[in-house]
């Protein structure tokens, strides 16, 4: 992952403008500081998650649970009604309900 990225190293500055400004303030890169340190918690969450917990459970909820927050937050940015196409809300109801089922299924087992 690493060489791949050092490999794109040079793509990257010939696409960058060198003529414009750089934004230091809070709307531009003073902004990437704290979102990267969340960023890094988030990371270190997820390791967290997968050592002390079950990986069947950890992966799906880290694939899907991203995407139901995003779907969250564009309705409610975007103000739509979901019930206006009920296979959206199926949909969301169904991805929910999913990870809720995840989450509770083996919650009765001993671990060893």
């Amino acid at each position: 992952m690493a060489a791949s990225a050092l490999l794109l190293v040079p793509i990257a500055i010939a696409m960058t403008d060198f003529s414009q400004r750089i934004n230091w303030g809070l709307q531009g890169a003073g902004l990437a500081v704290p979102i990267q340190l969340l960023n890094a918690v988030g990371a270190l969450c997820v390791v967290y998650a997968y050592r002390y917990g079950r990986a069947i459970i950890v992966s799906p909820m880290t694939s899907a649970a991203a995407p139901m927050i995003t779907v969250m937050l564009s309705l409610y940015i975007y103000s739509t009604d979901p019930l206006d196409i009920p296979v959206k809300l199926t949909g969301i109801a169904m991805a929910i309900t999913a990870a809720f089922l995840m989450v509770i299924d083996g919650e009765g087992e001993k671990r060893e």
